[in-house]
C-alpha cells in the first residue's frame, strides 16, 4: 500500500523564504532550484492560495502583523514549508509512467482542507501543486501562529506533534489509498538531496552486481618445443591454474560483498524497509526515472529472496562451501588484526591483567577464560573466536609477553616514583 508523505522544513531567514519562492514558482532567477522540472510536462502546476505569487517572506511578515503577535525575536522561525505527497505508486499513471492531472482533484482539495483545519485557514499563506516532476506533490507555506496568537514553531512542530501529524495526515489520505509509515521507526528522514545521492549510489551498485560477467578469454597455449616437453607442459599447467585461481578469487569477492549486503539487510530489516520507501519517494519526485526505479526495486527483492533461500538451505543442513570459505577468509583477516593489536598493546604500559583486558575491550575484543590456563578472544563485531594458542604476537606466546610487559610497567612506575621523591628532597 502506498505511503502518505508529510515533510516539514523551517523558514528562518529572508534568504530561505526567497529561495523557496523562486523554486516553487519556477522563477527564472532561480534556475538551480528547478533542475528536476520537466519543461514539457503535460499537466500544469497550480497555486490555490497565493494567486499573485508574492514572495513568502512578505506573506509571512504580513500574517504575523495581522495576527498581532507581540514578541518576534530576530531568530524566530517565521514560517514552515510543508511537502505533501505520497510514494510514487500511489498516483494514477499512464503506460509511460506519467501521472494523471491532479490540479482539480479531490486529493489536492483534501490536502488543502487538512492544513486549514490543523493550522487555521489564515495561516496557510501558500499552497502550490507541482506536476512538472515525476510525482505530484504540494509545497505549502504556513505561519506557525498558535491559537493564542504567539509565534511558536516549537509548539506546533515538535517531535510529539509531528508524530501525531503523520498519523492524522495518513488518516486524511486513507480514502486515496495511502497509509502511514512505520511509527517510532529508528530510520532517519534524510534530506531529499541526500536521498537522491544514496539512491544513485544504490542503483549504480545494483547494476554492477547484476551485470552479466564479461566472457572469459580462451586460453592460448604456446607452441610445444621439440625438446623438454615435460617442462613445457608443467609451465603451461601452472599458467592456466593461476588464471583459474584469479577468476575464482574474483567470484569469491563478489559473493563476499553479496553476503555482507544480505547480513546488513537482516540486521536492520525495519530500517531498510523504511529507507527504501523514502528512497522511492525521493526518486519519484525526480523526472524520468519511474521505470528504472521499478526495475531496481525488483532486483532488491530478488536479492532478498536469494538470501532467504541461502538461510533455508543452511537450516536444512546443506554444506554451503562458498559461504564457509568466505567465513574462513573473514576469520583469517580478524586473526591478523588481533595479532597486530596485541603486539601494539604489549609494547605499551600494562598495569596488570585487568588493564590488559580493558585495553582489548576498547579495541573491540572480549577476553574470557575458557578453562584454567586458556583464554578466548572474541571479536565483538563479527563473533570470531580465537584461543591464545592460535595467536602468537611477535611470533611468541602471549603469556610470557604479558608478564614481561606488566613487570616493565611496574619498574617504570617505580623509577618515576623514586625520581619524584628525590626531586622533593632536593627542594627542601
Amino acid at each position: 500500500m502506498p505511503y502518505a508523505v508529510f515533510r516539514v522544513a523551517k523558514i528562518k531567514t529572508q534568504a530561505q523564504a526567497l529561495a523557496a519562492t523562486g523554486h516553487n514558482y519556477r522563477q527564472a532567477q532561480h534556475p538551480h532550484a528547478i533542475g528536476n522540472a520537466d519543461k514539457e510536462a503535460p499537466h500544469p502546476n497550480r497555486e490555490y492560495v497565493n494567486h499573485e505569487q508574492k514572495d513568502y517572506w512578505s506573506l509571512l511578515e504580513a500574517r504575523i502583523k495581522e495576527a498581532g503577535v507581540k514578541r518576534v525575536r530576530h531568530d524566530s522561525v517565521r514560517g514552515m514549508e510543508v511537502i505533501l505527497t505520497g510514494s510514487p505508486e500511489g498516483f494514477v499513471r499512464n503506460k509511460d509512467g506519467r501521472a494523471a492531472d491532479y490540479s482539480k482533484s479531490k486529493w489536492a482539495q483534501d490536502n488543502l482542507n487538512f492544513l486549514k483545519e490543523k493550522f487555521g485557514a489564515k495561516n496557510v499563506v501558500s499552497f502550490t501543486l507541482h506536476q512538472d516532476e515525476k510525482t505530484p506533490h504540494i509545497h505549502a507555506v504556513l505561519a506557525p501562529i498558535t491559537e493564542k496568537n504567539t509565534l511558536s514553531a516549537d509548539q506546533l512542530f515538535n517531535p510529539k506533534s509531528l508524530r501525531q501529524l503523520q498519523t492524522d495526515y495518513a488518516q486524511a489520505m486513507a480514502p486515496h489509498g495511502m497509509e502511514r509509515g512505520v511509527e517510532h521507526s529508528q530510520a532517519k528522514h534524510d534530506p531529499v538531496q541526500r536521498l537522491y545521492g544514496l539512491e544513485a549510489q544504490h542503483a549504480q551498485r545494483v547494476v554492477e552486481l547484476t551485470r552479466a560477467p564479461a566472457p572469459m578469454l580462451a586460453f592460448q597455449l604456446s607452441d610445444p618445443p621439440l625438446l623438454r616437453r615435460d617442462e613445457w607442459k608443467a609451465g603451461e599447467e601452472a599458467r592456466i591454474n593461476a588464471e583459474l585461481a584469479r577468476q575464482a578469487e574474483a567470484a569469491r569477492a563478489q559473493l563476499a560483498e553479496a553476503v555482507k549486503l544480505a547480513q546488513a539487510n537482516t540486521a536492520a530489516v525495519e530500517q531498510v524497509r523504511v529507507l527504501q520507501k523514502q528512497l522511492r519517494t525521493a526518486e519519484g519526485l525526480k523526472q524520468g526515472n519511474f521505470i528504472g526505479l521499478r526495475e531496481a526495486t525488483k532486483r532488491v527483492e530478488v536479492s532478498d529472496q536469494t538470501f532467504d533461500k541461502m538461510a533455508v538451505r543452511y537450516a536444512q543442513g546443506e554444506d554451503l562451501a562458498d559461504l564457509r570459505e568466505f567465513g574462513a577468509t573473514i576469520r583469517g583477516q580478524e586473526r591478523a588484526e588481533l595479532t597486530r593489536i596485541l603486539e601494539q598493546t604489549l609494547a605499551k604500559p600494562v598495569k596488570d591483567a585487568a588493564d590488559f583486558v580493558a585495553k582489548l575491550k576498547d579495541a573491540g575484543y572480549q577476553a574470557q577464560a575458557s578453562e584454567p590456563g586458556k583464554v578466548v578472544f572474541t571479536h565483538e563485531q563479527t563473533g570470531a573466536k580465537f584461543l591464545t594458542t592460535e595467536i602468537r604476537p611477535n611470533g611468541q606466546a602471549i603469556g610470557p609477553q604479558l608478564t614481561a610487559a606488566i613487570e616493565r610497567t611496574q619498574q617504570q612506575f617505580l623509577r618515576q616514583s623514586q625520581s619524584k621523591s628525590r626531586s622533593r628532597g632536593l627542594g627542601r
